[in-house]
Parts: C-alpha cells; structure tokens; sequence
C-alpha cells in the first residue's frame, strides 16, 4: 500500500451561501459539529462553512468513502492554536481511518474569490513501523 492517500475538493461559496440562507440550522446541524458551527458564525460564515465542506469531502477521498457511508459530523476541522485546520474523527470516519492503517490526516483550506479549495493527505502506517 502506498505510504499516503490524497484527496482534494473544492466548493462554490456562493451554493453554500444560498443553502444557509434557504436552510439554516438545518444545514448547519447536517455539516457541521457544534464547535464547527460555533467557528463558522459571522460575517465570514459562508467562506468558512465552504472550507469545512470542501475539507470534509477532501478527508472522505482520503478515507474512500463518501457521504453517507461517514456522516458529515464523524469529522471535525477546526483552527488548532496556531489557526492551522487540524482533523478530528469519530465514529464511522475513525473506524474507516483505522482499518486503513492511516495514522493522520492533514489538510490545507485555500480561498479564492467564490472558491474554496481542501487538499487532505492521510499517512499510511506501513507495519511494524512507528508513525
């Protein structure tokens, strides 16, 4: 097996603009984890909900599996103290992580105008090696 995995997504701002304004805390219950939600509010929230999606799709390419095999709120992406996006997963995404053997994942959010792009790399653990 190769000693990474990579996926990349990128998500139309303005689509998720819209669905906040036709959908709301429905939405953001479906996408995101409460600490996501709580990050995203404010006036940038439609740039930060993209990022949160297009990373979430990205770490899912990683994991080889997509929506709704891992639901959306099994992975977490938020700032780590240094405002760098770090990956957190639980249940259905973390099962998928360890039966692959991989023993992080990364990911990179970029903006461009009604653009957001996520790159994610998953580290596989070859065996009898240390992470």
């Amino acid at each position: 097996m190769a000693p990474h995995r990579i996926g990349v997504d990128v998500v139309a701002v303005g689509r998720i603009r819209r669905s906040l304004q036709s959908f709301g805390d429905a939405f953001r219950r479906k996408l995101l984890t409460p600490g996501e939600s709580d990050y995203c509010r404010g006036p940038r929230e439609p740039e930060r909900v993209a990022g949160r999606v297009a990373a979430k799709e990205a770490v899912m390419k990683v994991l080889g599996l997509g929506w709704p095999a891992i639901p959306w709120t099994s992975i977490e992406v938020l700032p780590d103290e240094y405002g760098r996006p770090a990956v957190s997963l639980n249940g259905k995404a973390a099962e998928a992580m360890s039966r692959l053997g991989i023993s992080a994942i990364d990911v990179s959010i970029t903006h461009d105008g009604d653009i957001a792009i996520a790159a994610a790399i998953g580290t596989v653990t070859v065996r009898g090696e240390k992470p």
